[in-house]
């Protein structure tokens, strides 16, 4: 296998971003609960912890935040899809170690 990375190139200009986008929009997913609170739904951390409402239920503020959850979502879906493609082009095409870089 080749020892070579793409550090230092263009693909670095997109890995990071693509990287934080991901993870970045699975914090904002955890945090529409307010969707969740509009409803009269109970949030639970990690099914222990009851998180409080931060909407009152009806509101119109925390149900249009269910449309932002939905858009979120498959951004969000379309991110992980080019993440595990450019996986799978690090290993098969370019056969570099940047799969191995990210074990323990």
């Amino acid at each position: 296998m080749n020892n070579t990375t793409c550090h230092g190139t263009s693909h670095d200009g997109v890995a990071r971003p693509l990287h934080w986008s991901v993870v970045a929009l699975i914090v904002v997913q955890f945090l529409m609960w307010e969707n969740v609170s509009s409803r009269g739904w109970t949030v639970k951390f990690f099914g222990v912890l009851k998180l409080p409402a931060l909407m009152q239920a009806g509101s119109a503020v925390g149900h249009a935040m269910g449309d932002v959850h939905s858009v979120v979502a498959w951004v969000l879906c379309g991110l992980i899809v080019m993440h595990v493609t450019a996986a799978v082009f690090h290993r098969l095409i370019l056969k570099d170690d940047t799969l191995q870089r990210m074990l323990p």
